[in-house]
């Protein structure tokens, strides 16, 4: 898999889209964030709030929209987890807003 490190301003808003073939779990290790999640077909939806006071590790399933926010008033800091390298030659991310 592949790790990486994402850092927010408050009112970004990362990801809005889904995937084929990977699954991603978040850790939000400073801030404070609203992470959605929409199912591509059946549109149910889930949203959690995370910040680094509490470590909670969200799992982002196969065939799920989603989206990370920082509603904080400072950086947010994430740790993801994916269990696929990202290959720019199939990158597996298809656009879609939750």
């Amino acid at each position: 898999g592949q790790i990486s490190v994402n850092v927010a301003k408050p009112g970004i808003v990362k990801g809005n889209h889904w995937h084929h073939t990977k699954v991603e779990k978040f850790l939000v290790v400073s801030g404070t964030a609203l992470i959605k999640l929409r199912h591509i077909v059946t549109d149910k939806t889930a949203e959690y709030t995370v910040s680094g006071e509490c470590l909670e590790v969200v799992e982002i399933p196969i065939g799920y929209a989603h989206s990370i926010t920082n509603i904080g008033k400072g950086d947010l800091v994430t740790i993801i987890w994916a269990n696929e390298v990202f290959d720019s030659q199939r990158p597996d991310t298809y656009y879609e807003e939750v």
